[in-house]
């Protein structure tokens, strides 16, 4: 290979010092030609004192390079020109400058162009380094700004007389450009380094640290590599007046119609086209995907025993369909296998260089590419003639593109062909796994988050030890959800901060524990918080999501945004979305206008189909309408939350899911135990509209949507209440109540006294009953002032009084309450009302508590027979009166019946209600009476099991925990317990 000159060219506010790193792995490297390395600097202070000088611009810089390129390297004859941050754009100006005056043959002995980190599109994180500049006019950083008109002058000029030439010629050279991102660079992030070059790649670092590769593995020096060894490997440029070769790995991105339709190749050049594999991209190990590797590579058959040959890698943006793809090209390679890398994007150029690596002759070629024959035909002629290939299309989003002629893929008739020979394989990356996208002959394969352990080994491996222990890698890939580019991009950004020399702050994050707790704050923070991005450097992730709804936009679905950001502001949690999604709520909404329910259903399709949404169905949920959920990755979740959109709505996007939120509860008794199937699913979605939409700071308050979020949470409140979840309602209880006047409302209005009830009845259910009676005698005051004394909430509150007193063991006065409520009652709301029957229960346990056992069953008796006329037997409040009443006849010393009653009790109870409070209660009165009956061994069996729930279901150190396994261990001199047989109920033992 020939010698090669490299030239590099350093950036703003900076020096040739900036590429020693670079220079260093160069010098006596085995694997390059004979390289010389050149500097060239300008001058780019960050203010000039003297008033003699001025700092140039960027045109001067432009005009110098040519200068010092013409003399001072003038023996060259292979350069590569080598910039960082603002210098590629130096370079930029001077080869438009250079052909502007027709002097495109002094560009001949420039091979090839590689920027790291160059504002391709104007930085937009320039804040600090203008704060550098002390306000002072400094010309240079002025056209770092985003977009100016310098730059996309520039650019326009470059695109048609380099990236899109034809020839050589005075006013135009075509000449491979380059660009290179660094991964955490959170100046000149790497969509902004890609700007519109298509040969853009991703390496380690920041902004800074991308030119400073520590080990000639490292991907910042690989890249730089690949580029001299391309350069020394180039043919001789051609003649002025001659059509020129050109490696089109940063052709012009293909343009768009106005009216939405897929991007297509521009018209073929002459030359010749990378499709090699980007094989440096793999700079470290994939795991994870050794079980796919091998489902691909090794032929397995289908269900209809067939092998395919033709597989769709598609999944979640940021999954790493791509490098999947990749290692499985490399280990083909290795094995001596052609391999062919060409992207959807620029199929009919790539797809040529691939016709004419298989041999096609070039007038066979020119006549199928002029359209006087198909293209298509003539590929996959010789493709079927060759053995022992790989084909690699990447970045099928828009399946369209693989068929040229009708855009129906299963027709076999485009690019996408089941080889002849099935050793052979064609590999596709998509973000669409629409089954009814890809033919039958096709193989598609869900590429999937990584496992909590998979994501830590990606962490370890590019963050490196000083960012923290495995576990702790282990939890932060668990709040990334497994997402390869994430994890990538987290990895790197944490290395980089112990490699920088540039000093970051206090309040940077260093390691894997304080950025899994930054992050999950901010994945908590409701709508319209700060960017994910702004400390954690996952803007390359938000990126490509908003890559994918634009791609659901191009196809139509307009209203996929939407749906998303309504989904946003629910919890991350599964999403009952047959029930929550309410057509008519949300026609009525100016968000939705116009969409009708084959839109949404087409929309969840499309969403599901590019992976930004996971469908899922719950089979033991007994309620039908929820047993179909969807979930949402919390990266999503989290990103969207911070979409421009919802920020600027948020207050409108909250609204809609109050009114949403209030439709789905709407028949759901929230003391039913037949509808907690939906209240579980729906709770988690209440608690975080609560949280978000009752904060307080800066919301503009609609008085509408803020009673129906008060009333929700007094509904989800009850439910946790009935099933036992004292101190999560407590925990959603609080915030909203104290908030109150943040969001217009007084702790005496009824709105916040139904609240204040309910919290008191938490503190009650948590053993708190003096705290319980103080907040209810409140409450009871202002609803007495609001209302009446016989109201029937106030009523519900002098019953908790009540229930609070007796928990004081102030038995008569609790009774002497209860009948004056009772009596109440039965005015108000008639004997035989629910809430009627659960106050006379909590008499008679009064009546109990104070030794009238007979005449507590009496009473017992009476209201279970009222019970069990109206509701199930199996109804929470009806296990408890058979509790009761169970517990009177053991006082009266009836043993045997008052064990039947607890048998009748728990041979209704299904195996999933065991750990339900009045279930647990029941079991545990059970083993008391079998004890007493001198039935040890089934005591000790029941208790043997309740052990287990009580610990599973209230933990190790609860009192009730305590209590089971210390009667159990006075049992231990007994027999050992017999455990249920097949069939038994619970407690049957």
């Amino acid at each position: 290979m020939s010698a090669v000159d490299v030239v590099f060219v350093h950036g703003l506010f900076s020096s040739r010092r900036a590429w020693a790193q670079m220079a260093r792995l160069l010098a006596d490297d085995p694997d390059l030609p004979s390289v010389r390395v050149h500097f060239f600097e300008y001058d780019s202070t960050v203010v000039r004192v003297r008033p003699d000088r001025r700092i140039p611009e960027m045109d001067d810089i432009a005009d110098r390079l040519g200068t010092y390129l013409a003399h001072e390297v003038r023996a060259a004859t292979r350069i590569v020109l080598v910039s960082h941050s603002q210098g590629g754009l130096a370079i930029q100006r001077y080869l438009v400058r250079t052909l502007a005056r027709g002097g495109g043959h002094e560009l001949a002995r420039i091979r090839r162009v590689a920027m790291y980190a160059c504002p391709n599109s104007g930085s937009q994180f320039l804040g600090s380094l203008r704060r550098m500049t002390f306000r002072c006019r400094n010309p240079q950083e002025r056209e770092l700004r985003a977009l100016t008109k310098e730059i996309a002058e520039t650019y326009a000029a470059l695109q048609r007389g380099v990236l899109q030439a034809r020839q050589a010629g005075p006013h135009e050279w075509p000449l491979p450009i380059s660009t290179y991102a660094g991964m955490s660079d959170n100046i000149v992030p790497p969509y902004i380094a890609k700007g519109s070059f298509t040969a853009s790649e991703v390496v380690e670092g920041d902004h800074f640290s991308v030119i400073r590769p520590t080990t000639r593995d490292d991907s910042r020096y690989l890249a730089l590599r690949q580029e001299i060894r391309a350069a020394a490997a180039a043919d001789d440029p051609p003649g002025a007046d001659e059509p020129a070769p050109v490696d089109t790995a940063t052709p012009a991105t293909p343009v768009r119609s106005d009216a939405g339709d897929p991007p297509t190749d521009r018209p073929d050049r002459a030359g010749r086209i990378s499709i090699k594999p980007p094989f440096g991209r793999l700079d470290a190990p994939l795991y994870g995907r050794e079980e796919l590797i091998e489902e691909i590579v090794s032929g397995d058959r289908d269900t209809a025993g067939e092998t395919a040959s033709v597989h769709v890698l598609h999944g979640l943006p940021g999954s790493g369909k791509s490098y999947l793809a990749l290692e499985i090209a490399r280990r083909r390679s290795n094995a001596g296998w052609q391999v062919w890398w060409v992207s959807a994007q620029r199929l009919s150029s790539t797809m040529r260089e691939v016709a004419s690596r298989l041999g096609a002759p070039s007038g066979l070629v020119e006549r199928a590419w002029s359209g006087d024959a198909s293209a298509t035909d003539l590929v996959w002629r010789f493709l079927d003639k060759a053995e022992h290939w790989v084909l690699v299309i990447d970045n099928a989003d828009d399946p369209r593109l693989l068929d040229p002629v009708d855009d129906d893929l299963t027709d076999g008739r485009g690019w996408l062909r089941p080889p002849q020979d099935p050793a052979n394989l064609v590999i596709v990356t998509s973000r669409d796994g629409d089954r009814n996208t890809w033919p039958a002959w096709s193989r598609r394969h869900t590429v999937r988050p990584l496992t909590d352990a998979e994501g830590a080994l990606v962490l370890l491996d590019r963050a490196g030890g000083a960012a923290g222990s495995a576990e702790q890698a282990r939890a932060l890939s668990a709040a990334l959800g497994g997402l390869p580019l994430s994890l990538r991009a987290v990895g790197d950004y944490l290395k980089s901060v112990h490699t920088t020399q540039i000093y970051q702050g206090r309040q940077v994050l260093r390691d894997f524990e304080s950025y899994r707790v930054t992050l999950q704050q901010r994945l908590e923070l409701p709508p319209g918080a700060p960017k994910l991005d702004e400390l954690t450097g996952l803007g390359v992730t938000a990126r490509v999501f908003d890559i994918s709804l634009e791609l659901l936009a191009r196809r139509g679905l307009t209203q996929a945004g939407n749906l998303l950001r309504v989904l946003a502001c629910l919890s991350v949690g599964p999403v009952p979305y047959h029930r929550l999604l309410d057509q008519e709520v949300l026609k009525r909404s100016p968000i939705f206008s116009e969409f009708t329910a084959q839109q949404q259903l087409t929309v969840l399709e499309g969403l599901a189909d590019l992976s930004l949404l996971t469908p899922d169905e719950l089979p033991d949920v007994r309620i039908e309408d929820f047993q179909h959920v969807l979930s949402l990755h919390p990266l999503v979740h989290g990103i969207m939350r911070d979409d421009r959109e919802l920020r600027r709505q948020a207050t409108e996007y909250q609204a809609l899911c109050a009114q949403l939120l209030t439709a789905a509860v709407r028949d759901l008794n929230p003391d039913a135990a037949a509808d907690w199937d939906g209240w579980y699913l729906l709770a988690p979605h209440v608690i975080g509209l609560a949280r978000d939409h009752l904060r307080g700071n800066g919301i503009r308050y609609e008085r509408l949507t803020v009673l129906a979020v008060l009333e929700l949470v007094r509904l989800t409140a009850r439910y946790l209440l009935a099933t036992g979840l004292a101190r999560s309602a407590e925990e959603m209880l609080v915030p909203v109540i104290e908030n109150c006047p943040a969001y217009g409302m007084g702790p005496a209005d009824l709105e916040i006294l139904a609240l204040r009830h309910e919290l008191a009845r938490a503190a009650l259910e948590q053993q708190r009953p003096a705290e319980a009676e103080t907040l209810l005698r409140e409450v009871i005051e202002g609803r007495r002032a609001m209302l009446t004394g016989q109201h029937a909430d106030t009523l519900a509150s002098r019953h908790k009084l009540a229930r609070a007193i007796m928990a004081l063991n102030r038995w008569g006065e609790a009774e002497e309450e209860l009948r004056s409520i009772v009596t109440a009652e039965d005015k108000v709301r008639g004997p035989e009302h629910s809430d009627t029957m659960i106050i006379r229960h909590t008499l008679a346990r009064s009546v109990l508590l104070q030794g009238r056992a007979a005449e507590a069953e009496t009473m017992l008796r009476e209201i279970l027979a009222i019970r069990l006329r109206h509701w199930a037997p199996e109804e929470p409040e009806t296990l408890l009166v058979r509790h009761s009443l169970a517990r009177s006849l053991f006082d009266l010393g009836r043993i045997d019946e008052a064990r039947g009653q607890l048998r009748t009790a728990l041979a209704g109870v299904r195996p999933d209600d065991a750990v339900r409070p009045e279930v647990l209660l029941l079991r545990w009165t059970l083993a008391q009476v079998l004890i007493e009956g001198n039935d040890v061994a089934a005591a000790r069996a029941v208790l043997t099991d309740l052990l287990t729930d009580r610990e599973r279901a209230i933990g190790e150190q609860h009192p009730d925990t305590v209590a089971t396994r210390e009667t159990l261990a006075r049992l231990a001199p007994y027999a050992a317990p017999r455990q249920p047989g097949p069939g038994e109920p619970i407690g049957a033992a």
